[in-house]
């Protein structure tokens, strides 16, 4: 199917979909590849969709962005093809953008973000030098703005949904990751690792083993986790 797209608060976003069965929301943060190769193993047995922000990928850049609208966004896709409840999955930066939607929404009923620490990023420093990067695009800049506006370690706690954060052994975040385990398992995260994977191989893009491995597991995950009657 080519690209679609929908105009939410006067900018367009666009977005793609394959397959049948639950949904799986992906977000997609750039234009290339038109398809992610673990969403054409998704489509095998769900419903999923990869959508693009705006400021993102295919998707309007508009002189203002509100990244406090991006669960508006994914929920205009869904209502146009009648689709009410959604897991929703992030990598990388995607994976912040994607806990955005879960915790503004019940009707993502499952929250996968992969290869990010949500807790502590960026950091007050981080922040200052994104502030001060002239070649950052605005859209990168707002997002990171509206999602510092929320405690993230409350947000995971008070959200209903199951929420899984995984990443590759190979990943440099992991060492992050492992200290911030104990507290992500007590906001009520399951926490998974994929051994001799790294921040590539874990990801979206990746065709080959990697992508078969998490899409694998985390759709193991994905079923045991979700109640049919949600998914």
């Amino acid at each position: 199917m080519s690209i679609q797209l929908i105009e939410v608060d006067g900018a367009r976003v666009a977005y793609r979909v394959a397959g049948d069965g639950p949904a799986v929301v992906l977000i997609k943060n750039n234009k290339h590849p038109l398809d992610f190769p673990v969403a054409q193993l998704l489509a095998r047995r769900f419903r999923t969709f990869q959508i693009q922000p705006v400021g993102f990928g295919a998707s309007d850049r508009p002189a203002r962005y509100d990244f406090g609208s991006i669960d508006r966004q994914v929920l205009a896709v869904l209502d146009a093809v009648h689709v009410e409840n959604f897991i929703v999955w992030g990598f990388s930066q995607t994976a912040f953008m994607a806990a955005m939607v879960a915790r503004a929404t019940e009707r993502a009923v499952a929250l996968i973000a992969g290869g990010a620490d949500l807790l502590g990023h960026p950091s007050d420093a981080d922040m200052r030098r994104l502030e001060r990067e002239p070649r950052l695009p605005v859209s990168n800049l707002e997002f990171w703005r509206a999602f510092r506006r929320y405690d993230w370690h409350h947000e995971l706690r008070q959200m209903k949904q199951p929420t899984l954060i995984y990443l590759g052994t190979g990943d440099p975040r992991i060492r992050k990751l492992r200290r911030l385990e104990p507290t992500l398992r007590g906001c009520g995260c399951d926490y998974l690792e994929f051994d001799g994977l790294d921040h590539t191989t874990s990801g979206f893009a990746d065709g080959a083993d990697g992508g078969a491995r998490t899409t694998s597991a985390i759709t193991t995950w994905m079923t045991s986790n979700v109640p049919p009657a949600d998914r």
